[in-house]
């Protein structure tokens, strides 16, 4: 396969913050508990009336704006979501409404692990069918189906979107699309799942050592193939499920606080959004010292069980 490079990038988060002072007014539960338990101190929440495509819509905005191209020169838009504004149309056909184009657009639904499944699908579409530019936007709002009585889920969720901007062509800054791996586990299917029309039901207690799993073996699986150590890696970006899980998957790997990225103690649970904004930020905020050839390791898992690790180089011209 030739290569795939990422072009832009731009990321939203709403305005929004649901503290955990704001949730022990309405459930059973504290600040401490939720700390200790989950790490997590807050995340973000979009209102009425603002829809996954909304935040979709934004973030590929930034993302064309990052890139430096129009709109109107996409061939292709892929939404990975797991909560789509309707059942049907595709959030993707939302977004590119609102974008006022016409590519191909459709969502792809691997729960939190749909970045890599959708970046798998993206590849191999522009190298079979020959698409040029591509926005890959991972946008969920997972308030929506947040049973604010439950106190071990409504702890978790937050809303959010991240978009890439893909090509064929090598930019003078961005990164290249180095390897992917997939896997499933269905045997863990009943272990989180959201009913049509009703709210997350969820094993965090039976979740939490098949994930580790998961994450960790499919991190693995690339650092062998490419026959990488841990300290060969710029950064490490797992699933944002809690910072107490994601903690689990760094002592595994062994990867330092310097490589270990995360925003789930601010941001929350934002499904298959939460490693591309953790990649994003990361970028910007880390701008000034990315060098030519560093390498990115994003590893996830979602509902099905769903897994998938991508491994990125950073492009950086003189």
């Amino acid at each position: 396969m030739s290569p795939t490079y990422i072009a832009g990038m731009g990321y939203h988060h709403p305005q929004e913050r649901i503290t955990n002072a704001d949730l022990e007014k309405i459930v059973d539960t504290s600040d401490r508990w939720i700390r200790e338990h989950t790490g997590i101190v807050e995340r973000r929440g979009a209102p009425d009336g603002v829809d996954t495509s909304h935040l979709g819509v934004i973030a590929t905005q930034r993302a064309l704006e990052s890139a430096g191209y129009a709109a109107s020169e996409l061939d292709l838009l892929i939404c990975a979501t797991s909560s789509p504004d309707q059942m049907l149309p595709a959030a993707a056909c939302h977004i590119a409404r609102e974008l006022r184009i016409d590519p191909i657009a459709f969502d792809v639904n691997a729960a939190c692990s749909g970045f890599t499944y959708a970046l798998a699908v993206a590849r191999s579409m522009m190298e079979d069918m020959g698409y040029r530019r591509v926005a890959l936007c991972c946008a969920d709002k997972y308030t929506r189906f947040t049973d604010y009585t439950d106190r071990r889920s409504c702890i978790l969720f937050g809303d959010s979107a991240a978009t890439v901007l893909l090509q064929k062509e090598k930019p003078a800054r961005g990164a290249e699309v180095v390897d992917l791996v997939l896997s499933n586990a269905h045997e863990g299917i009943d272990l989180v799942s959201v009913p049509v029309g009703g709210y997350w039901q969820l094993d965090g207690h039976g979740l939490k050592a098949p994930a580790v799993e998961m994450l960790v073996a499919g991190a693995s699986a690339l650092l062998a193939r490419h026959d990488l150590k841990i300290q060969d890696i710029r950064a490490v970006m797992g699933h944002q499920a809690n910072y107490r899980l994601l903690e689990a998957v760094a002592a595994t790997l062994g990867v330092s606080e310097e490589q270990h990225w995360s925003n789930v103690r601010m941001m929350g649970n934002q499904g298959a959004s939460g490693v591309l904004t953790t990649f994003c930020a990361g970028v910007e905020k880390h701008s000034s010292d990315l060098r030519d050839g560093d390498l990115f390791l994003l590893t996830v898992v979602g509902a099905g069980l769903t897994s998938g690790c991508a491994l990125l180089r950073w492009i950086e011209s003189p």
